[in-house]
C-alpha cells in the first residue's frame, strides 16, 4: 500500500512539474551583430595626406554583439563590443518585466527604448559625419539616452495609441540628491490616420539630453557642496508632432524651450525632419533654428541654423546612390557663442552595394571645415587635419548584421 501511495506521490508531483514547466515559456535567445568600418584618405593641412579607420562618429571601428533573451513578460539585452580592440558595453544593456499589456518597467545602463524617438538618420550621417551635423534624436529625445555611464530605471505604457513614460537617471552611479533635474517624463496620444502628438519634461542632469543631440548643456551653474543640488540650471521641455497621413512621408516637427531662458542662453529651438518617398527616389531635408539670447557665459544674440537635405537613388540589384549638402551657420556651429570657429558647409557622394544583411560602399566627402579640432566636430579616423581649413576625404564603408 505504502508503494501505492508513494507512487501516486510521485506520479502528482511529476504531474506538477510538467504544469508549471509547460506554464512558464521557454524564453526566446537572440544573438546578433552589428557593425560599421570606415577607412579613409584624406588631405592633411599642409601637404601630403592621411589615412585611418574608424566610424560614422569616432575614430575606432564598431564591432558590437547584441545577447538578450525574453518572453511576453520579462526580458534583457546587453550590447558588448570590440571597439579598438578592446571589450566594452555599448548601446542597450537593460532589463525588463511586462506585469501587464502595454506596461512596462526597466531597469540597466543606457536604456535606449526608440518608441517616441524623432530622428534625421541620412546619407552623410551614415557615412563620416559632417562636422557639427545632427541626426539622432533631432526632434525627440528617445527615452534613456547614452551618454556618460549612469543607471536608469523607468517605467512606460503603450497601448492603443496612449503613451506615457517617467524615468530617473543616476549620474556616475552616485545617490541622487535633486530628483527634478535627474527625471524624464512624458506623454504621448496618437490619432489615427493623422499622426502622434507627444511632450516630455528633461531634467538639467539627465544623461544624453542636452539641446541639440548632447551639445553643450548650458547654463551649467554651480553644485552646492553640502546638498548636491545644482543652482542656476534649467529643465527643458519638448513637444513634437510626427505626421502620418500623409502617404509615402515621414515628418516630424518640434519644439523645445528650457524652463529659464536667462539660464539656458537660449529662448526657443524648432527643429523640422522629412522623407518623402517617389518610386525609386527618397527626398531627405533637416532643418534647426535655435534663437539664443547672449545672457549666458558670452553667447551672442542672434539666429542659429542648421539646413540638411540629400537625395537617394535606388538604382537596382541592391545599389543605392546618394548625395547631400549641409550648411551650419557660425552661431550654431558654436552653440550660440558668436566668436570662433568658422561656419562649416560641406556635401557627400555616395554610392553603396548591398549584400543581404550587408552592405559596401565607396564615397567622397568636402568640408569647408576639418573633420578634427573644436566642439561639436565629430573625429576623423586620425587626427593630422585642423578645425579651420577645408578638407576633402574618399571613404570606404563596410557594414554587415546578423
Amino acid at each position: 500500500m505504502k508503494k501505492v501511495a508513494l507512487s501516486l506521490l510521485a506520479f502528482a508531483f511529476a504531474g506538477v512539474s510538467a504544469f508549471a514547466q509547460a506554464a512558464a515559456p521557454a524564453p526566446v535567445v537572440t544573438v546578433g551583430e552589428w557593425g560599421r568600418q570606415i577607412f579613409a584618405i584624406g588631405n592633411q593641412d599642409s601637404s601630403g595626406y592621411w589615412a585611418g579607420t574608424g566610424t560614422s562618429w569616432g575614430n575606432q571601428p564598431r564591432i558590437g554583439l547584441s545577447i538578450g533573451a525574453h518572453t511576453d513578460n520579462y526580458g534583457f539585452i546587453i550590447t558588448p563590443d570590440a571597439d579598438g580592440g578592446t571589450f566594452g558595453l555599448t548601446d542597450a544593456n537593460k532589463a525588463w518585466v511586462s506585469p501587464l499589456p502595454g506596461l512596462t518597467f526597466e531597469s540597466g545602463v543606457n536604456l535606449e527604448t526608440d518608441t517616441w524617438r524623432g530622428t534625421g538618420d541620412f546619407d552623410s550621417y551614415d557615412w563620416l559625419r559632417l562636422p557639427g551635423e545632427h541626426g539622432d534624436s533631432v526632434t525627440f529625445f528617445r527615452l534613456g539616452e547614452p551618454g556618460a555611464p549612469s543607471m536608469q530605471t523607468d517605467v512606460n505604457y503603450n497601448k492603443d495609441g496612449i503613451g506615457a513614460w517617467a524615468l530617473v537617471n543616476q549620474p556616475n552611479n552616485n545617490a541622487i540628491d535633486d530628483l527634478g533635474s535627474n527625471l524624464q517624463a512624458g506623454a504621448a496620444y496618437t490619432i489615427p490616420s493623422v499622426g502622434t502628438i507627444k511632450a516630455q519634461y528633461l531634467g538639467y542632469s539627465v544623461t544624453g539630453t542636452g539641446i541639440l543631440e548632447g551639445n553643450n548643456v548650458y547654463g551649467a551653474g554651480t553644485q552646492s557642496p553640502t546638498t548636491g543640488i545644482q543652482s542656476g540650471t534649467f529643465a527643458n521641455i519638448q513637444a513634437a508632432f510626427n505626421l502620418s497621413a500623409i502617404a509615402n512621408l515621414y515628418e516630424e516637427i518640434s519644439v523645445i524651450v528650457p524652463t529659464s531662458t536667462a539660464n539656458a542662453g537660449y529662448n526657443v529651438q524648432v527643429a523640422d525632419v522629412l522623407t518623402y518617398t517617389i518610386d525609386k527616389v527618397k527626398l531627405h531635408a533637416l532643418g534647426i533654428v535655435t534663437s539664443y539670447n547672449g545672457n549666458n557665459n558670452g553667447f551672442s544674440n542672434g539666429v542659429g541654423t542648421e539646413v540638411h537635405g540629400g537625395i537617394d537613388y535606388d538604382a537596382g540589384d541592391a545599389i543605392t546612390l546618394d548625395v547631400d549638402g549641409l550648411y551650419i551657420n557660425q552661431l550654431e556651429f558654436n552653440s550660440g557663442a558668436g566668436t570662433g570657429g568658422t561656419a562649416p558647409a560641406g556635401f557627400t557622394l555616395g554610392v553603396t552595394k548591398g549584400f543581404g544583411n550587408s552592405l559596401i560602399g565607396l564615397g567622397f566627402e568636402y568640408s569647408t571645415v576639418g573633420w578634427n579640432g573644436g566642439a561639436g566636430v565629430n573625429s576623423s579616423p586620425t587626427a593630422n587635419v585642423s578645425n579651420g581649413n577645408p578638407h576633402w576625404l574618399i571613404p570606404l564603408r563596410l557594414e554587415q548584421s546578423f
